[in-house]
């Protein structure tokens, strides 16, 4: 069905004006996987919104302005819809996901599930090696906060330190889904709610999750994971409803 609706997408949208497209520059560099640059070009672009939401995306013009094949344009766009952040758009093909409370609501929900899961596993299995790669990288993230370096060094840190836990729980299925959840609810929380941050909080939390993975306690571990997943969506939750208002008022179902 997927590559149905990316063959419709292809057929239907060649025709779209380049100028839709205009937040995107040439790709110049062509690593070993194309696929992953053309997907982290994409996704930067829908997070900067240079591709606005609503925005139609279609291989041929995708391809034409990153100046690659239509091949790893197509990969792209699959790993993308996967993740939720282009949908079909009827028989125009796909679109760039709109602004929602439910979807942002629901990728903290799986990510609190996944995570809580992952400090588990890795409490109970991680290496010394790991324990210590673990907790270094929560260190550094709260050092990166309070220095107010956030935009590179604590983000890195933040994704470094979850990294870290997938790779000790040693389950490469579940880190998987826990990296796709992360980048949704991060990229919508980017595009959506940019600038909200508490990350000295985020920085002690991370603390907190890290020592319990350390002297193996793996029920501290999934609490604190908890703790630190329902803290985050309940920053991005309410600074979503003061940016779009209610969803009776933005026209959404309620619940």
């Amino acid at each position: 069905m997927i590559f149905r609706v990316l063959d419709a997408t292809s057929r239907a949208l060649d025709r779209v004006s380049p100028a839709l497209l205009d937040g995107l520059d040439p790709l110049t560099e062509k690593p070993q996987s194309l696929s992953e640059m053309v997907y982290d070009a994409i996704r930067s672009s829908i997070v900067s919104k240079r591709l606005a939401p609503g925005t139609v995306v279609a291989e041929a013009s995708l391809a034409a302005r990153l100046s690659v094949s239509k091949t790893p344009v197509r990969e792209a766009l699959l790993r993308l819809q996967s993740l939720g952040l282009v949908e079909p758009d009827g028989g125009r093909g796909l679109r760039v996901v709109a602004p929602s409370e439910d979807s942002i609501r629901e990728a903290y929900e799986v990510r609190l599930v996944l995570e809580q899961g992952l400090s588990r596993r890795a409490a109970e299995l991680a290496s010394t090696a790991e324990r210590d790669e673990i907790l270094d990288a929560a260190e550094r993230s709260l050092q990166c906060a309070e220095a107010g370096d956030i935009a590179d060094g604590f983000r890195a840190w933040d994704r470094l330190f979850h990294r870290a836990i997938s790779r000790a729980a040693h389950n490469a299925r579940l880190a998987r889904l826990a990296e796709d959840a992360a980048v949704l609810a991060s990229v919508l929380r980017e595009r959506d709610v940019p600038g909200v941050q508490d990350a000295i909080q985020c920085g002690h939390q991370h603390i907190h999750i890290a020592q319990a993975v350390f002297r193996g306690d793996p029920e501290e571990a999934a609490r604190a994971s908890d703790a630190h997943v329902n803290a985050v969506r309940d920053m991005v939750l309410p600074a979503f409803h003061d940016r779009y208002g209610s969803p009776r008022l933005r026209g959404e179902e309620v619940s």
